[in-house]
């Protein structure tokens, strides 16, 4: 597994908190939420039991106490002075408005309130340094939905002494492949999933 390499660090996201708790997002983050619409109800059912097939099916292969310990942030001293503060989407509460490539410095400082002093944050979207000036491998990533294949990102930090190289890197997977494993096994919330892998977002289909 990814976990037994040497040198990797690792980040949570909501969804792994989603999984590993009660919690949902927005607009149906409580039941009392959901009860304003049928919709809501029935999109907080299939959640509930989307999160509890997949906690099962993690317990199953051993990996529930690995995602159980993953920190919502990364943060070291590079070798040339800098200390990144490398997050998924947002330093916690990690759902909601996050960082993009069109967020101001007003902004940044708004979401990074209580963090240690850093030197430049990154997000797997985004690298930026603090004070407004965009780190020089600054990348942006858009999914393309339209091949059927969705890229698995991370991104590889080059400590040297004289500046710290980031880059970006991805490897795609079949996106078709993985709906029809979800319908064959039965995940509860299959319509919504495939709905995000192939559109970006929910499509209702009735």
């Amino acid at each position: 597994m990814l976990a037994d390499l040497d040198d990797v660090a690792f980040v949570a996201g909501n969804t792994d908190r989603y999984v590993l708790t009660d919690d949902q997002p927005h607009p149906h983050a409580t039941p009392e939420a959901a009860m304003v619409d049928v919709d809501l109800v029935r999109r907080y059912g299939l959640m509930a039991a989307g999160a509890a097939w997949t906690r099962g099916v993690l317990d199953q292969a051993g990996a529930l106490e690995l995602l159980e310990e993953l920190p919502d942030r990364q943060s070291t001293r590079l070798l040339d002075g800098t200390r990144p503060l490398v997050f998924m989407h947002r330093p916690a509460p990690d759902d909601g408005r996050g960082f993009d490539t069109t967020s101001t410095d007003h902004e940044i400082g708004h979401l990074l309130v209580g963090s240690r002093p850093i030197g430049w944050w990154a997000v797997i979207r985004t690298i930026r340094r603090i004070g407004g000036r965009r780190h020089p491998r600054a990348q942006s990533w858009e999914c393309r939905f339209a091949t059927g294949m969705w890229p698995a990102r991370w991104m590889l930090i080059d400590s040297r002494p004289d500046g710290a190289e980031v880059e970006h890197r991805s490897v795609e997977f079949d996106v078709h492949s993985v709906v029809k494993s979800l319908y064959r096994r039965r995940h509860p919330n299959r319509e919504f999933i495939a709905s995000v892998l192939a559109h970006g977002t929910f499509v209702r289909t009735d």
